[in-house]
């Protein structure tokens, strides 16, 4: 059979996309590498999220088309968020892309094989039950979506258009997936969504995140449950109290906030306030103790005045949020942010996104200081050069830092009890506990 290669771009939810897109194409016999050198066949599956993803994407396909051009490739497929949207700009200025796939037809990899053109359907047409098939690229983790889509609508974000609205996942659904991810040795399962805290919202008009998790939990094999873009409209005292009670739930709670200040908000179409993000990190902090928060925000939105900018760090000095990520505005086509005429130079959207981040690292370098000679238990991801590189509760795969200390007859996927007894930047040095 022939070799495909599969490359993936963007956010975890694309990720799982191309593990159900690899685990398709394995069970009918294709050979799947890592290298694309060597593949008779290429998969890039983009992202479109922002211009700087859709450039990512660009570059990646142009080089994966020089082996088309001087190596083995006969075929060259683009596919996610990218071909969804722009996959007739596409075909015609890159004619060495034999076929395009969209979000919405994940399940149909084998068919773009066959010789179509294009399958591009909504959104919505995909139920992710082809999920169970995944060939998965991460180890000892594993993302498990329990939601597509978005009703947001954010004025700044495209995702709606590229993902469709909300549309959960049967609980039933979400928890065989659950159990095939333990099979696969998984210890850690991270959820995932646009927001992950509307889950079950269109059901029945209610999130029923609090009832999802305490069902995972009782699920054996499972050793750590960890949440990811929570939003904050829908974190409700029976969430939290599922974390406060939770043995297995890691007290770790990614919140996407975006801004602080109450007219940016409102100008993105966000349905919380800065005094009401403060009062729920108070409660957080107070009814969940030593939850580790991470956010995200939006520096140079439309109209955002140095005062804006100002609220900001002052929010963030306040908050002192163990994790943040920052995006410098992008002003994306169909969206109504797009439309805003007091759009801000990119010179000062630069300058801000750099005064934020050197104000998040002094926090994190102060924060670090303080957790010299706590003790955490690690899940270990990678081992080299003599050094086991893992991370505590506090810490999420690929965005967040990690706890590294000497590899000691351990591998990945152990639990290690480790004494942090120095740092290095933004991560923490240990030693194993023997204690």
């Amino acid at each position: 059979m022939d070799r495909i290669a599969v490359v993936n771009l963007g956010c975890p939810k694309n990720q799982i996309d191309a593990e159900t897109m690899s685990g398709i194409l394995a069970e009918k016999g294709y050979q799947l590498t890592g290298r694309p050198e060597t593949a008779d066949i290429i998969v890039v599956n983009t992202c479109s999220f922002i211009d700087k993803a859709r450039q990512e994407s660009i570059d990646q396909i142009l080089a994966m088309a020089e082996y088309k051009k001087k190596g083995r490739c006969r075929q060259l497929l683009v596919t996610g968020c990218l071909a969804q949207m722009h996959h007739k700009e596409l075909a015609k200025e890159m004619p060495e892309v034999d076929g395009f796939l969209g979000t919405g037809s994940v399940d149909q990899i084998l068919d773009l094989l066959g010789g179509k053109r294009a399958i591009i359907s909504s959104p919505e047409m995909y139920d992710g039950l082809a999920e169970t098939k995944r060939l998965l690229s991460t180890y000892p983790y594993g993302y498990l979506k329990i939601a597509e889509g978005c009703n947001n609508w954010c004025s700044y974000c495209v995702i709606p258009q590229l993902r469709g609205r909300l549309r959960s996942k049967e609980r039933s659904q979400v928890l065989t997936e659950a159990r095939s991810l333990v099979e696969k040795g998984i210890r850690e399962i991270i959820l995932i969504a646009q927001d992950t805290s509307q889950y079950g919202l269109d059901i029945n008009g209610k999130s029923q995140l609090p009832e999802l998790l305490l069902d995972l939990e009782k699920i054996p094999g499972i050793n750590w449950i960890r949440l990811l873009y929570c939003y904050p409209d829908h974190i409700t005292d029976e969430l939290i109290d599922v974390f406060a009670a939770s043995a297995k739930l890691c007290r770790y709670l990614d919140i996407p906030l975006q801004h602080s200040h109450p007219a940016i908000l409102h100008s993105m179409g966000r349905k919380h306030s800065g005094e009401g993000a403060r009062e729920l990190i108070q409660k957080l902090r107070q009814r969940v103790p030593g939850i580790a928060l991470r956010t995200t925000f939006i520096v140079g939105y439309p109209g955002e005045t140095p005062e804006h900018f100002q609220d900001l760090l002052d929010f963030v000095r306040w908050a002192e949020f163990d994790h943040l990520g920052a995006f410098i505005y992008s002003r994306e086509e169909g969206t109504r942010a797009a439309a805003i005429k007091a759009q801000v130079p990119a010179r000062i959207k630069n300058s801000r996104y750099h005064q934020l981040m050197a104000l998040q690292q002094q926090i994190v370098l102060e924060r670090n200081q303080q957790l010299l000679g706590r003790k955490f238990t690690v899940l270990i991801d990678s081992v080299r050069s003599g050094l086991a590189y893992g991370r505590s509760y506090r810490e999420a795969p690929e965005i967040d830092s990690n706890i590294i200390f000497p590899a000691i007859a351990n591998k990945i996927g152990d639990f290690v009890r480790i004494r942090c007894s120095s740092r290095d930047g933004y991560d923490l040095l240990g030693e194993i506990d023997n204690e």
